[in-house]
């Protein structure tokens, strides 16, 4: 089992962003959601019976926003309700804005042992027209500082930010290299409703065209390849060995818990009978009052209101795990994809034995290739 503890606050909200995060909260509010998010761990941890766990994620947001003694307390429930003697992996995020030797070392000290910095961009144009509240020496410093506490360090970067050209890229991703274990490499989508949307619709802001950006991420790929990444997703790239355990978990469909204000959960159950399993998957309200509300009155995990609620069959599984499969360098298997590839589709795969994955074209028309398939 993997679990999720979201922290929705942030300094200030991005243009692009439409995460589930707030910016301003009081610390009112903080306190309790943090009261609830423990007890929500606890009534977790009584309905699924102190479960194994093999990874763990501390996202928002921004974690690092908050106190080091609020992060440390929620490690430390963690710990007490879980069985975390088999964890692989346990990652914070963190903005770089935010960061100091004093929560890193608290972080280490609790068994955090990745971190996830969101660079996004080396450009201070670029970092200033998204509304990222850092700037590129603070990034790099921020990297230099992870590195002397963890060695299992990630960045995320943006392609299609409006300054971008492969020169540009290019430079940001080999200074960006040496400097971690890990890259998530994203083009940016704009998201109906940011600010960031409203400014390309009128004008305010320009945006490199999809053919633009469609070379900005040939040349991402190409450079990371020849500093020894591996591209092991569709926008992640891992050193050997260095691959995001937690988040392979998702796209493996390995069951889950989110905790905290619009977590997801994925839960599989079986009556015991049937050879098939069905599965939950549910999250919790995205706003903050709501989930603190929903929490605080009930005694039992099952009993939180949720959000989304879904039961799949084997059906909706099946087709999960070729649309996720797909996503990922290991692909599906050949098995799950007979006569469902169309012939003149099959230039886009590559044979792996008992299995098939997509090649980089294939990856980068996986929408037209998904809707050919599924």
């Amino acid at each position: 089992m993997e679990l999720y503890i979201h922290f929705p606050f942030c300094r200030s909200k991005c243009r692009y962003c439409d995460f589930n995060s707030y910016a301003g909260v009081d610390a009112g509010t903080v306190f309790s959601y943090f009261s609830a998010l423990k007890k929500e761990i606890r009534m977790a941890s009584e309905q699924f019976g102190r479960a194994k766990v093999t990874s763990a994620y501390l996202g928002g947001g921004t974690p690092n926003l908050l106190d080091k003694e609020k992060i440390a307390s929620v490690c430390e429930e963690l710990r007490r309700d879980f069985d975390l003697t088999n964890l692989k992996e346990f990652t914070i995020e963190c903005n770089p804005e935010s960061m100091d030797e004093e929560k890193l070392e608290t972080y280490r000290r609790c068994g955090i042992d990745r971190i996830s910095i969101g660079v996004q961009s080396l450009d201070d144009r670029n970092l200033k027209s998204v509304g990222r509240i850092h700037d590129s020496k603070r990034a790099m410093e921020s990297l230099r500082l992870a590195r002397k506490f963890f060695d299992n360090v990630s960045c995320d970067v943006m392609i299609g930010l409006p300054y971008d050209d492969p020169e540009l890229v290019r430079s940001e991703l080999l200074t960006l290299a040496p400097q971690v274990e890990h890259m998530s490499v994203y083009q940016l989508t704009l998201e109906e409703g940011t600010p960031l949307a409203a400014r390309v619709k009128e004008g305010r802001t320009l945006l490199p065209d999809d053919d633009e950006v469609a070379e900005l991420m040939d040349e991402a790929i190409g450079i990371l390849r020849g500093e020894g990444f591996e591209r092991y997703e569709i926008s992640n790239f891992a050193r050997e060995g260095r691959r995001s355990v937690h988040n392979f978990g998702y796209w493996t469909r390995e069951e889950y818990l989110g905790f905290g204000a619009g977590a997801a959960s994925l839960v599989k159950t079986s009556d015991g009978i049937s050879p098939l399993e069905k599965e939950l998957r549910f999250s919790s309200p995205k706003d903050i009052h709501a989930y603190i509300g929903g929490v605080n009155c009930v005694d039992s995990f099952d009993a939180i209101p949720r959000m989304d609620f879904e039961v799949l069959g084997q059906k909706e599984i099946d087709y999960e795990e070729i649309m996720l499969g797909l996503r990922t360098a290991d692909g599906v298997d050949k098995r799950k994809l007979q006569g469902r590839i169309p012939p003149v589709y099959m230039r886009f795969f590559k044979d792996m034995g008992d299995r098939l994955a997509l090649n980089d074209e294939g990856m980068e028309k996986m929408n037209g290739v998904l809707t050919a398939i599924l």
